[in-house]
């Protein structure tokens, strides 16, 4: 792929396998959902959506009147099953939906160029509009409608704050899935408006934990909302058994 000319649609597209659609296009275009530069002779369609389409703002080229050959497989009823969860990437499609699955993606994304989808509504148009990565390191995911940003490390790094805080917290595993962590909530769809909120902490506690505690706190206050979310996934090792939207 060059990378003067891919968008989402390229990407998931090639990594579900999907052919461009479409008929060969008269004139050079662009393409009103992703943006992609048509080319004469490039697959196209027309544009056309119906009256319930609520994703206008989304649109990369507002005023075409066509659609390039990848996203016209992608909007259909198949195309849009296949894209709302998933990490399509260079090397392929990998599950994005079980817990487990999305924890490893998470910690070990795909080939650039990737995308990453997790759709939170039905029939949620996700891979045209997502953001393309070229850095395993630092990353964005579309989650419903936000872009959400993780930095590899610093999630990495999360997991023994979130131990250290919640061990000091006196979290309890009896019974629980999730790993000891702060937070009073860890939604994955973000629809629950407790989550990534801490648990009460004085200061009390943090003087009698000392500097170990305080640079946990530190570094679990920096969290992206991206990583927090993040959490949900990566702090539940048998996630793939359970679908809770709680830290438990």
């Amino acid at each position: 792929m060059e990378a003067h000319n891919i968008t989402s649609s390229v990407v998931v597209a090639k990594a579900l396998g999907f052919a461009p659609d479409g008929v060969p296009a008269g004139k050079p275009c662009a393409c009103a959902m992703c943006g992609l530069t048509i080319q004469p002779g490039d697959m196209s369609a027309p544009f056309a959506v119906g009256v319930n389409f609520m994703d206008d703002l989304s649109l990369a080229s507002r005023g075409s009147d066509v659609i390039c050959g990848h996203c016209a497989p992608l909007i259909s009823a198949k195309g849009l099953m296949a894209s709302g969860y998933g990490a399509f990437g260079a090397n392929g499609a990998f599950p994005f939906r079980k817990w487990a699955d999305i924890a490893s993606a998470l910690l070990e994304p795909p080939e650039p160029p990737f995308v990453m989808v997790y759709a939170t509504a039905n029939n949620q148009h996700m891979a045209w509009r997502a953001p393309v990565n070229f850095s395993r390191e630092a990353y964005r995911v579309r989650v419903g409608l936000r872009d959400l940003l993780i930095r590899r490390s610093i999630l990495t790094g999360a997991v023994d704050a979130c131990r250290v805080l919640g061990e000091a917290g006196g979290y309890s595993t009896a019974g629980k899935k999730t790993l000891p962590n702060p937070f009073v909530m860890l939604s994955s769809d973000l629809k629950e408006p407790e989550h990534g909120r801490f648990k009460r902490m004085g200061s009390a506690f943090f003087e009698a934990g000392g500097p170990e505690l305080k640079d946990a706190f530190e570094l679990v206050q920096q969290l992206t909302l991206g990583e927090t979310w993040a959490l949900r996934f990566v702090l539940t090792p048998d996630a793939g058994k359970s679908n809770s939207t709680t830290s438990e």
